[in-house]
């Protein structure tokens, strides 16, 4: 029996790196992070060292030059395409953290590469992996759920920027609130409705306060000279089936909750609302509602994604997130930046 582990390199060794997914793949005993690639040589180091002495590099072209099995990429939105790209015409398998990628022509580019190198590729939606996801998605699958209808979509904040340039600058982040927390909730609803084709979108994008000084930040200061995202986006979404969606990002607004991010569905046979957990339905034309049974409490959800993405590679299953799922919520969210730029509604082909 061979004792060799699972070899990950890592492209990216900033926050999301260090916080998740250095310590998903630390707790996995049969896998060992070999390499850290990273612009900043300063992060790349910090990064091998909670990586337990991982190789450094600066170029992550070197960085798959070692014999790697996968790689994981953590960079900002617009360096997810050329290094999930290098990665896999170097053959490695690909973990990408959302959004794959900031356009659809360019998932299509990686996703279609994947398929013909035969590689795995997922996009790390961790809310699929919560305890909250799991128990909707069970009970929608249970046929409670019936024939949806309608949804919404909020992933509204009162006052949470990220600072960082890799958020706010169009250059590298591709997008703001829409691209950075309301791809997981847009994620997570396409997924609980068994993913519809979106056909039509009408959006707006647009810059409420981030480029002023009167909305205080949890995050602290920013540049707001650099700011090139927006920081409020919504859209109305028409599906194939006939189903329509509402969707709403903001990074700041005037709203009770620091933040919500939730999905609510609304089908024939009954609705549910996601995290809450929260149903109604009508059984034997009588009123009813409740709430699921969730377990308290279900750690790391990122671990489960990089254990999920690691056990479909070494057993060749399917991608638990694939690209051909991804497509839609970048379909979706490319659109509304393009029906807020043109003035109208924008036809999908996806």
């Amino acid at each position: 029996m061979s004792t060799r582990k699972f070899r990950v390199g890592i492209i990216g060794g900033g926050g999301i790196a260090q916080a998740v997914h250095i310590p998903g793949w630390r707790n996995l005993p049969e896998a060992e992070i070999v390499g850290i690639a990273d612009v900043s040589e300063a992060t790349a180091k910090k990064a091998a060292e909670a990586a337990g002495g991982a190789q450094v590099f600066t170029d992550y072209r070197e960085l798959l030059k070692l014999d790697l099995d996968a790689v994981d990429i953590c960079t900002p939105n617009k360096i997810h395409t050329p290094a999930a790209l290098a990665a896999l015409t170097a053959g490695k398998h690909v973990l990408c953290e959302k959004p794959l990628a900031v356009s659809t022509a360019e998932v299509r580019q990686i996703g279609q590469l994947a398929d013909k190198k035969k590689l795995n590729l997922m996009t790390a939606q961790h809310q699929r992996f919560t305890a909250p996801g799991r128990a909707v998605k069970a009970w929608v699958d249970g046929g409670n759920l019936g024939e949806v209808y309608h949804a919404r979509v909020r992933a509204m904040r009162r006052a949470w920027l990220p600072p960082a340039p890799g958020f706010i600058d169009a250059k590298l982040a591709g997008g703001g609130p829409c691209m950075d927390i309301g791809v997981h909730a847009l994620d997570l609803c396409l997924w609980l409705m068994g993913f519809p084709k979106p056909v039509r979108v009408s959006g707006t994008s647009k810059t409420n306060f981030a480029k002023g000084h009167d909305m205080p930040n949890r995050w602290g200061e920013w540049d707001r000279a650099r700011y090139s995202v927006e920081d409020f986006a919504a859209g109305f979404v028409h599906f194939d089936n006939g189903a329509t969606l509402v969707l709403e990002a903001a990074w700041m607004g005037h709203q009770k909750d620091d933040e919500e991010l939730l999905a609510q569905l609304f089908g024939r046979k009954g609705g549910v609302s996601w995290p809450s957990g929260e149903f109604a339905a009508a059984p034997n034309a009588v009123l009813a509602q409740g709430t699921l049974a969730l377990p308290e409490h279900v750690p790391h959800p990122h671990w489960h994604e990089i254990a999920a993405f690691h056990d479909c590679v070494v057993n060749g299953k399917p991608s638990p997130v694939p690209w051909t799922e991804t497509i839609n919520v970048i379909g979706i969210l490319e659109a509304v930046y393009a029906s807020s730029q043109q003035g109208g509604e924008i036809t999908l082909k996806l």
